[in-house]
């Protein structure tokens, strides 16, 4: 995702059931609630104590995903429900039972915005954070089943009131809020709450845990118990939980009210935006954003005993203040055992400032992040990953060139030792204008700091540090004037996250030149990628480069062929809606681009190659047809379908040698009229050869040995100028490369004609045999007729064959566009 300059992307993201058994299972989620700046005057009168220097962490194990919500299977129903402390959730219920439970955006905890959700058998419990103190010992548990709430018509289409049975005296019952009591007997008074007023009770249960002694905690002067009250002709509600199951854990687990201050760098009180997470499991506590935007001040939570991370922008005036001073502080180890209180202080933070040695003539604009992970053990994770960068804009651990460049900064933190720290400082320097034909080049320099805040974040890149990417990009053939191309950009895979930071929208077709470092080669991994004018986005291999290293690329040059890489598993995708992004962690992870095992052919055909055969687009804007064969007769087809490649496509091979084709045929929505068809015949059987695959390539399955099937590929090496053209009327050399597919051996004894076409494919030149060049390439000499309207767009055909047999005949149909003298 590139970083967009006019607005943030936020995304909805759906709290998610997960199976807790008879654990108290805690997925704590959405966040609100108040808090003010002003709470921190005695702790700003200490300074800082000075932060010793950590040592360096090698990087580990990469994070593990985080589960987020998907749609629900089938029909789905949907209630709303309002619990006891006036908060109020969408609870949607599929046909198979399956339930989410989403926080009403209009909907406000009063004690602090945190939510415990769980799962006791099949029901769904949402617990918020000011009732946890209360459960199994003041308040019955069963209240807050939403499922059930459901079941028994309780929600807000069909019930305004909640019944209960409150056990205290009448005039405590009647002096709860917005409780009217119908009936007193034997100290137990019936009584409804109002839902439309309930949120008063659950403020009153956020004071009285706030303001309680340790001894007081988790009651109400006079209450002895609030229990729900079954309406007559609900179902059956589940048992009050008990022994083995969530009340037993309930009461095995201590809760401790943990209370954030912080101190900003001019040291006066400061407000926070920010995160809170157990580290040894979020499922116990974690407050992806525990401090609302713009900016909190004190605030507290009741926490499970153990220890956490607390993380925050802290800001001296409010987070929407750009011109405000901030810093990035964290405590990624606090133990919580006690009632405790922790201030973040930015008052020892320590800026990020990166410069080049020799930076150009021109006027460098500037891009600054700080990327930021907390992993528990149990690997749920909070913070900023390399991936989400428009969330560092609340964070405010972005700086650019919208936002006055304020500068970024942290405080130094000590390597943890549960769970991991990943730390990560991102700078894109741009030449002139950030995006558009007056781009100049690029920086795109990487600080993996490892598992900790360095003392230190000053730094000073040589030129020949520097690795220099050379790059041509090409336009798509066109009548109508062309954009130019949309972005240029690289992805940066690291053992903890991916990211496709930095500057690189709207360049100028042609030459340019582009940097790229990072300060621990040995962790990053490369990949450029292209957004063509018309049509999808480009990616070339990935690799690790070195400092002082200098890499040519050409991109979209020729007609569109399907691509000879071998697959990546894992590709780098932006979530949508609530969606999360791909995790990778195992970048360089290939899949065999077409192998045999046993009776099945395994094909993984990337479209969009140029001409580099390595370079190859994922699946979008284009339509395919697939067709197979196996001696001579058809076994299989897709008719045309949109927004599909053979990636896989399961191919039924025969149980003995047998001949095959294969062929497949692309169009670019973009580019209707340009169609491309490539059709493969080779020799397959179960005994062929085994694959000598590297040790980052496997086959569909990995356990199994797999052959490659022979299929060849052809990539046009054409000299066109930067808009796909040639000059009409003059001599031109047709020029591709046959290669096999990626990891396999080059063919041998290739031989190839060529055949050329100027009114769309319906008329061909006679085919003329190709010269094999010393670099391997093969040229056919042909020479353009005149300029005319009718004769502006030249199509081309090879066919080749190698000394195995196989053959490919690949066609494209307005391959590129003539211009006149």
């Amino acid at each position: 995702m590139r970083l967009d300059p006019l607005g943030i992307l936020l995304r909805d993201r759906p709290a998610r059931t997960t199976a807790a058994g008879a654990a108290l299972a805690l997925a704590l989620t959405v966040i609100a609630g108040g808090g003010t700046a002003g709470s921190a005057e005695a702790a700003a009168a200490a300074a800082p104590a000075p932060a010793a220097t950590p040592a360096p962490v090698p990087a580990g194990s990469p994070q593990s995903a985080a589960a987020t919500g998907q749609a629900l299977p089938g029909k789905t129903t949907t209630s709303t429900v309002t619990l006891l402390t006036g908060d109020r959730f969408r609870v949607e219920t599929a046909e198979d039972g399956t339930q989410r439970v989403n926080l009403l955006p209009d909907a406000r905890d009063t004690a602090g915005g945190t939510f415990s959700q769980l799962n006791l058998g099949p029901d769904t419990y949402v617990v918020p954070s000011e009732a946890v103190p209360y459960l199994g010992r003041t308040i019955d548990m069963r209240l807050f089943n939403v499922s059930y709430l459901v079941r028994a018509k309780l929600d807000d289409e069909h019930s305004k009131t909640l019944p209960v049975k409150v056990r205290a005296t009448g005039a405590k019952a009647e002096g709860l809020p917005a409780t009217s009591v119908s009936a007193t007997a034997d100290g137990v008074a019936r009584a409804k709450v109002t839902k439309k007023d309930a949120g008063r009770l659950g403020r009153l249960l956020a004071r009285q845990w706030r303001g309680a002694g340790s001894g007081a905690t988790g009651t109400l002067p006079g209450v002895e118990r609030i229990e729900l009250a079954v309406p007559k002709g609900a179902p059956e509600p589940p048992a009050v939980p008990t022994g083995a199951s969530a009340k037993a854990a309930a009461s095995g687990v201590r809760f401790h009210r943990l209370t954030v201050d912080a101190i900003g760098r001019d040291g006066k009180p400061g407000v926070m935006f920010g995160a809170v997470s157990n580290v040894t499991d979020g499922k116990l506590a974690s407050f992806p954003a525990a401090f609302a935007f713009p900016g909190e001040g004190r605030k507290s939570f009741m926490v499970p005993e153990g220890t956490y991370s607390i993380m925050a922008g802290v800001f001296a005036g409010p987070d929407s203040d750009l011109s405000t001073q901030m810093a990035l502080v964290s405590k990624p180890e606090v133990r919580v055992s006690a009632a405790t209180t922790v201030v973040l202080d930015a008052r020892g933070a320590v800026p990020y400032q990166v410069n080049l040695e020799t930076p150009p003539q021109k006027d460098l604009q500037r891009l600054d992040a700080f990327t930021f992970v907390r992993t528990s053990a149990a690997g749920d994770q909070t913070g900023v990953a390399p991936a989400d960068l428009p969330w560092g804009l609340l964070w405010r651990t972005i700086s650019y060139h919208m936002n006055g460049n304020p500068g970024i900064s942290a405080t130094p933190t000590q390597p943890v030792t549960t769970g991991r720290f990943d730390f990560l400082g991102m700078t894109s320097l741009v030449e002139g204008e950030v995006s558009g034909p007056e781009m100049g080049s690029t920086y795109e320099l990487l600080f993996p700091y490892g598992g900790a805040v360095p003392a230190s974040m000053t730094h000073t890149i040589k030129a020949s540090d520097l690795t220099t990417v050379h790059s041509s990009l090409t336009d798509e053939p066109s009548d109508e004037p062309s954009p130019g191309p949309l972005n240029r950009l690289s992805y940066a895979f690291l053992p903890w996250g991916w990211t496709d930071f930095g500057y690189g929208g709207n360049p100028a077709a042609g030459e340019r030149t582009d940097y790229l470092y990072s300060s621990r080669p040995d962790q990053v991994i490369w990949q450029s990628a292209v957004g063509p004018d018309r049509g999808d986005r480009l990616h070339g291999p990935r690799r690790q480069i070195r400092p002082g290293q200098v890499i040519r690329e050409v991109w979209n040059r020729g007609p569109e062929v399907p691509s000879a890489a071998a697959t990546y598993v894992q590709r780098p995708q932006h979530g949508i809606n609530g969606t999360p992004n791909t995790q990778i962690d195992a970048p360089m992870a290939q899949v065999c681009a077409a192998c045999r095992q046993g009776n099945l052919g395994m094909v993984y055909l990337l479209p969009s190659g140029d001409s580099d055969p390595l370079h190859f687009a994922e699946p979008g804007w284009q339509s395919s047809k697939l067709a197979f064969y196996r001696d001579g007769k058809p076994a299989f087809g897709t008719g045309v379908i949109f927004d599909y490649a053979p990636e896989p496509e399961s191919l039924p091979l025969l149980p003995r040698p047998a001949d095959y084709r294969l062929t497949w045929t692309t169009t670019q929505e973009a580019t209707p009229d340009a169609k491309g068809t490539t059709e493969w015949t080779f020799r397959s059987g179960p005994q062929d050869a085994a694959a000598n695959l590297p040790k980052d390539v496997q086959c569909a399955d990995p356990s199994l040995p797999c052959s490659f099937l022979p299929l060849l590929f052809v990539h046009w090496d054409l000299a066109l100028d930067h808009e796909s053209r040639a000059a009409a009327g003059q001599p031109f050399d047709v020029g591709f490369r046959v290669s096999s597919q990626q990891h396999q051996a080059a063919p041998a004894g290739v031989a190839a004609t060529v055949e050329v076409s100027y009114d769309g494919g319906e008329t061909w030149s006679e085919p003329q045999a190709a010269t094999r060049k010393a670099d391997g390439t093969f040229a056919a000499p042909i020479t353009h007729p005149d300029y005319a309207e009718a004769v502006r767009w030249v199509s081309l055909r090879v066919k080749a064959h190698d000394a195995g047999g196989s053959t490919v005949t690949q066609t494209n149909i307005r391959a590129y566009r003539l211009i006149g003298s």
